[in-house]
């Protein structure tokens, strides 16, 4: 083992003068701007931000100390530009189409978790991918997948009335809310039944529980944090060798990735050729006629399997607890959903939602770099080390950018002075917030041509569900603090005292009498 660490290092400071150099010569303007000084060269801010025990909190700190636009540390000397500045945000991912790709270091992994997909595409194969699967969320699609929602929902509800028959008690929301979320995108757009409610087979929720707890439980060492920089910089030829060498992440997202497949591969051979515009079917019919081919067809299945179930199980299952603690709003949705039958049309409800995904964004943070030249323009001015007044930042060819859905969520020129608290009467009043994201002006979905394409599809889930609960049980504060913690880049809910137990949400239910 020692023997193998070594090796390894030797790799990281081999390429390190190479990489210094590359990078040296490049991104002049940024160093202009202030920033948290650098305690490494070698590791930059990304060791502290992957080391830090709840997501966002050294941005927010940055933040409210350098404004909205500053400059960080990269690993090898690298000068990251961090901002959340919304007409910044709207310039990268909705006004630059594919000026602005993702890092190489994260298109890595997202190929090994789930292959070449959508996520993990760019450009012409990007475009390609986005007509096949887009007419799998379009309106008419979405409201099929309404009733399949109520149904799963009605269901989830059975096995929560069994548990809670004789007294209220305290469940694992996060739990029972990622089975009907896994259930309802095996139904409803691969045409496979998990049957992860009624526990027959529970395999991909379990798996991506443990994938995401075991990520959270990752060791932030600088071997941990620098393999992964090295994407950024070196050719495939050189970190193919690299990539032989196994790390504790890419074991659990080789693992995941394998698990994934092996179900899309038996969905995608038992789908119907029948017409039907669900995922499914519309990728094997994309199979049939080579539109894409079947690494890409597997891995859409598997990517849509993990963002599903993952991200509307997140935030049902952080809307039901912070309506445990708020009685009084969650009895004023009640009586909402007791008069009005359009899921639209229910401004409480979906202020608690978008509320919801305010304070809890799963992905916290999106990380860029610009493919050529450029002038960053900002809606808020900034000083520079020098003395000068910005309102636009220049930069070069392979700046690489870190957007903070964090903290632009957080922002009080854009929420008001009270953005650290839950309060979704903000959504009720009119405002002249700036145009960001895809939805109710918040990054949770990114925005452009990366936008997610299943936002609407996880939005309309967690209406729906939401509803089927709040009509058959009241949820209760069970005084268990839920913070927001970190797995990688994903934020995950975590009990304050009792991390080690990984992922949860303990949430007092108690049955509604008819």
């Amino acid at each position: 083992m020692k023997r193998r660490g070594f090796a390894q290092g030797c790799q990281v400071f081999l390429f390190f003068p190479v990489v210094y150099y590359w990078y040296f010569v490049r991104t002049k303007a940024i160093r202009h701007l202030h920033g948290p000084p650098r305690s490494s060269i070698l590791l930059g801010h990304e060791f502290e931000l992957r080391a830090q025990p709840t997501a966002g909190g050294l941005e927010t700190i940055w933040q409210k100390t350098y404004g909205n636009t500053f400059r960080i540390g990269g690993c090898f000397a690298q000068d990251i530009l961090m901002t959340s500045d919304p007409k910044a945000i709207q310039h990268i991912l909705r006004d630059s189409g594919y000026r602005y790709p993702k890092t190489k270091d994260i298109v890595h992994v997202w190929e090994m978790a789930v292959g070449r997909s959508v996520v993990a595409a760019a450009g012409s194969a990007h475009q390609r991918q986005r007509r096949v699967l887009g007419p799998a969320f379009s309106s008419i699609q979405l409201k099929k997948y309404a009733s399949v929602f109520k149904a799963t929902g009605v269901r989830l509800c059975a096995k929560i009335r069994e548990l809670v028959s004789e007294a209220p008690r305290e469940i694992n929301m996060l739990k029972w809310a990622g089975r009907a979320a896994l259930d309802n995108i095996g139904l409803a757009s691969l045409g496979y039944n998990f049957a992860a409610l009624d526990g027959r087979s529970s395999e991909m929720a379990d798996l991506i529980r443990r994938s995401f707890t075991a990520l959270s439980n990752v060791s932030s060492t600088p071997l941990v944090v620098l393999a992964p920089a090295l994407w950024r910089f070196l050719p495939k030829s050189v970190l193919s060798i690299l990539d032989r060498v196994p790390t504790p992440e890419s074991k659990i997202f080789r693992h995941f990735n394998t698990v994934a497949r092996k179900t899309a591969r038996e969905t995608i051979k038992n789908a119907p050729r029948n017409g039907s515009r669900d995922l499914v079917t519309l990728l094997a019919i994309a199979s049939d006629k080579d539109s894409l081919d079947e690494d890409e067809i597997l891995s859409q299945l598997a990517t849509f399997t993990l963002a599903a179930e993952d991200t509307v199980a997140s935030a049902m299952s952080w809307m039901l607890y912070e309506l445990s603690r708020r009685p009084g709003y969650q009895s004023q949705v009640r009586e909402e959903i007791t008069r009005i039958t359009d899921y639209e049309t229910m401004p409480l409800l979906n202020a608690a939602i978008n509320e919801t995904l305010r304070l809890h964004p799963l992905m916290f943070s999106f990380l860029r770099y610009s493919a050529e030249n450029d002038v960053i323009p900002l809606s808020e001015p900034i000083i520079t080390q020098a003395g000068q007044r910005w309102n636009e930042v220049p930069v070069e060819k392979g700046q690489m950018v870190m957007l903070s859905a964090y903290t632009y969520n957080r922002l009080s020129s854009v929420w008001g002075k009270d953005p650290d608290v839950w309060n979704p009467e903000r959504f009720l009043q009119e405002s002249s917030r700036v145009s960001v994201g895809l939805h109710a002006n918040l990054l949770n979905f990114s925005d452009g041509v990366h936008g997610c394409i299943g936002w609407k599809y996880g939005l309309i889930q967690l209406q729906v569900i939401i509803v089927e609960l709040l009509k058959s049980f009241e949820f209760l504060d069970s005084g268990a603090e839920i913070l927001n913690g970190s797995a990688f880049v994903g934020l995950i809910p975590i009990v304050k005292g009792r991390e080690q137990e990984g992922m949860q949400v303990p949430v007092v239910v108690k049955a509604l009498t008819s």
